[in-house]
């Protein structure tokens, strides 16, 4: 039943493989809002989007924020005026005071984590262009269909095939690579880090007594040091 229902709450068919990438700015002290240093596209002009979207980057006391948050993966969760779930995937650089965050009606964890580590590295090593092509050419393709391969090669070219052909082209330098996953089939250990971290942060006790509670739905509340520990364990 819980799978059926977040399957449902998911949006079929969406038109690119995200949205919107943000690189945000928490300021030192909570009383000032985070604030947007740059966006890809540059046009997007949702302003409720581009007001909330900020405030969730940044889900911790700023002020007492550990280096261990760094490079940390989480994902939140909003939820448009058609009831579907857009996903908001982040990635703490910085001394854990600037996010990137990709925002997508797929649910591609391991996809779009991968993707937030080559940004990551993009911006460190000052390779703006490089950054900006990657983007541009997932935002312009279609949505890859499930089990698909998907290359992106130094000279910036995006090529889609299967997973023969694509090995069939070891001479391409690549510099991204993912396959696109398949949502409507169940999770599986070690291939989804969220399922991994779940299982080795609760023990089958605990397992048992979170699956009862939801049964009987109850609210639940999850704490964690780590901000990924906390945000796969809500997608479990």
């Amino acid at each position: 039943m819980c799978g059926l229902k977040y399957l449902q709450e998911i949006r079929e068919n969406p038109e690119r493989t995200f949205d919107l990438v943000l690189k945000v700015k928490c300021h030192a002290s909570e009383k000032e809002d985070p604030v947007v240093l740059w966006k890809f596209p540059e046009d997007f002009g949702d302003q409720e989007v581009l007001q909330s979207v900020p405030k969730f980057c940044f889900p911790f006391d700023i002020e007492r924020v550990s280096q261990n948050q760094v490079g940390q993966h989480f994902t939140f969760v909003l939820t448009d005026i058609e009831s579907k779930q857009r996903f908001g995937f982040c990635r703490l650089t910085s001394g854990g005071k600037i996010c990137l965050c990709i925002l997508s009606y797929l649910p591609w964890f391991e996809v779009y984590y991968k993707l937030l580590n080559t940004l990551a590295d993009y911006l460190a090593k000052e390779l703006e262009n490089d950054l900006n092509e990657t983007l541009k050419s997932l935002y312009n393709h279609p949505v890859p269909k499930a089990n698909t391969s998907v290359n992106l090669s130094m000279n910036q070219e995006i090529f889609i095939a299967s997973e023969q052909i694509l090995k069939d082209q070891l001479s391409l330098i690549s510099h991204s690579y993912f396959i696109a996953p398949d949502v409507t089939g169940l999770p599986t250990i070690p291939e989804s880090r969220n399922l991994t971290e779940y299982f080795v942060a609760v023990d089958v006790n605990n397992m048992l007594q979170l699956y009862a509670s939801m049964l009987h739905e109850r609210r639940i509340i999850i704490t964690s040091s780590k901000l990924s520990t906390v945000s796969t364990s809500q997608y479990c």
